[in-house]
């Protein structure tokens, strides 16, 4: 992925102790420090599984803000009116939260792989330690250790809150978290900032796909574990088979329950119930999930993981259903066995 960043700027916002500090410049982005910190943020967000995608409402204020700030001349722009508003009404909602919180907002205007991208990165405040470099009276060095209450996250860390803008289509992605501000649970981000709509993000959308064909499985008595590796076995099937990055949720929800209509028709419609789309984009952490191994734990405290298609496949997987009611598991062709 390649991030440019052509502005950015950074307010304080305190709500633990009642104060706002809002920036009138922008950050110098050339420098190496700076571009480096919002360059990696953004790269580890951008594409992330768990962004939920969708647009704006039309009387959104976020948007409004948006538009006139591309109305400035391209070579003049300034950052200051739409991070202004961006950071005043995340204010609000944090202030106004049952939990008060400190962070940073960064808004920036940047671009992701040539894709013009308005991003705004909510950088919550940490307590930690720091040095301090101390000289005595006779002349002498003291080092000593001292809180900081305003450390940044790391570049290794992922931001929990956080929103792009697409300004080719206005289309937006973000990643939030809910909570109680004066008496309801609002998102923070998608609410209060963006006032918009979305649907479920690509991780939301193949846990729920999981989630429900195991729940159904479980009760009309089919074997859930082996719902669990066809739904594993079957998204993997339907995205090889597509030309697009896109798992066809009906597809999967029939080759699962292949033979057995009302537990697909079922699925189907608790599908279309739940909000998650006919069609799941494709990313990282999906194809992760579509690959990853069935887990397996027992009543006796021995936990199994192996990969799906080795479920029911006697050359590897054998389930033995034992005459006193117990079940036996035995795994074959094993050439090695390995301490970690």
């Amino acid at each position: 992925m390649i991030v440019g960043i052509k502005h950015a700027i950074l307010h304080i916002l305190d709500a633990n102790s009642g104060v706002t500090v809002y920036s009138d410049a922008e950050l110098d982005v050339s420098d190496a420090g700076v571009n480096n910190f919002l360059t990696k943020h953004i790269d580890k967000l951008y594409e992330g599984a768990g962004l939920r995608r969708g647009e704006f409402n039309s009387g959104s204020g976020f948007l409004y803000h948006v538009k006139e700030y591309l109305e400035q001349p391209e070579d003049g722009r300034s950052l200051k009116s739409l991070s202004l508003f961006a950071a005043e009404r995340l204010y609000e909602g944090i202030a106004s939260a049952e939990e008060t919180e400190s962070c940073d907002v960064i808004v920036c205007d940047c671009t992701v792989n040539e894709t013009p991208v308005i991003a705004v990165l909510k950088c919550d405040s940490k307590t930690g330690y720091t040095h301090q470099v101390l000289r005595g009276d006779d002349g002498g060095i003291a080092n000593n250790l001292i809180n900081h209450y305003s450390i940044l996250p790391p570049v290794t860390q992922k931001l929990s809150e956080c929103a792009f803008v697409d300004l080719n289509d206005f289309s937006v992605k973000y990643s939030g978290r809910r909570r109680k501000i004066d008496g309801e649970t609002v998102d923070l981000i998608a609410d209060i900032l963006l006032d918009g709509v979305f649907d479920l993000s690509p991780r939301e959308s193949v846990n729920t796909v999981a989630k429900l064909a195991k729940k159904i499985a479980e009760e009309n008595g089919a074997d859930p574990i082996e719902t669990s590796a066809l739904v594993k076995k079957c998204t993997a099937e339907n995205m090889e088979s597509n030309d697009f990055e896109f798992i066809d949720t009906e597809k999967v929800a029939e080759n699962v329950f292949d033979g057995r209509p009302a537990m697909k028709e079922e699925l189907v419609e608790k599908l279309r119930e739940s909000s998650v789309p006919e069609k799941v984009e494709v990313t990282s952490y999906v194809t992760k999930k579509i690959n990853s191994n069935i887990k397996i734990t027992t009543d006796i405290g021995v936990e199994l993981s192996f990969p799906a298609e080795y479920y029911r496949d006697s050359d590897y997987i054998e389930i033995i259903n034992n005459e006193n009611g117990t079940i036996s598991i035995r795994i074959n062709n094993i050439n090695e066995l390995k301490n970690r």
